[in-house]
């Protein structure tokens, strides 16, 4: 039963892993599809812990924010908000942080955040704005969230002005990105796919990179 069990594992891999190598082949690197939102302290905990984890590797985190998600007229729905920052906390001290809010943060004040990255330019520069807006947003304490301090970390990042949240183009791409998740299975954040397979971000970083070793994206 047992060599029965690993041939049959080894076949179920076998397409994911034969995907890959055919991207290095092509000089494409991998990929970690990466669903996650701004206002929610699990995605912060998440996008720092994929940003090492890709670190070193011929592999990119397409990011993709969302707004509106979870279950349609969920009655405990600020009772999660309001756990989520206890569980954020506990999220940060694996990685000797400290979160810095004491307050859910609405989903509308930070939807800006979510269009611009939405309309970004999908590349190290995008992550690496990404990674340093929710930095500021959850561990630089519970100041005010205002447009300005954020747009000139893309001015520094990315380059240029960011996007107009208000364009119709803006709110088009990140509800895009809303139904994509909904068609491909989540239907919470932090939510993460490489090679096919899906993964709650905030819960498995670890198995993550392990994962992207075994289809052979190792660190160089």
């Amino acid at each position: 039963m047992v060599p029965s069990l690993i041939m049959a594992i080894s076949t179920f891999t076998l397409p994911a892993r034969l995907a890959a190598a055919v991207r290095r082949a092509t000089g494409r690197s991998g990929t970690v599809e990466l669903f996650y939102a701004y206002d929610e302290p699990s995605s912060a905990y998440a996008l720092l812990e994929l940003a090492s984890t890709v670190q070193g590797r011929r592999v990119t985190i397409e990011l993709l924010p969302v707004v509106s998600r979870g279950i349609d007229g969920d009655s405990a729905l600020e009772r999660k908000r309001a756990y989520a920052l206890v569980d954020g906390r506990r999220l940060a001290r694996r990685i000797d942080r400290t979160m810095g809010r004491s307050e859910p943060v609405d989903p509308g004040r930070v939807a800006f955040l979510a269009a611009w990255t939405a309309l970004g330019p999908q590349g190290p520069d995008l992550q690496d704005f990404a990674v340093a807006a929710i930095e500021r947003l959850w561990f630089a304490g519970d100041g005010p969230i205002e447009r300005e301090p954020f747009a000139v970390l893309w001015r520094e990042m990315v380059g240029g002005e960011p996007p107009d949240e208000s364009s119709p183009a803006a709110g088009e791409a990140v509800r895009a990105n809303e139904r994509r998740m909904k068609r491909s299975g989540p239907y919470e954040t932090p939510a993460a796919k490489v090679g096919g397979r899906w993964d709650f971000a905030q819960d498995r970083p670890r198995q993550i990179g392990t994962w992207l070793d075994e289809l052979g994206w190792s660190r160089r």
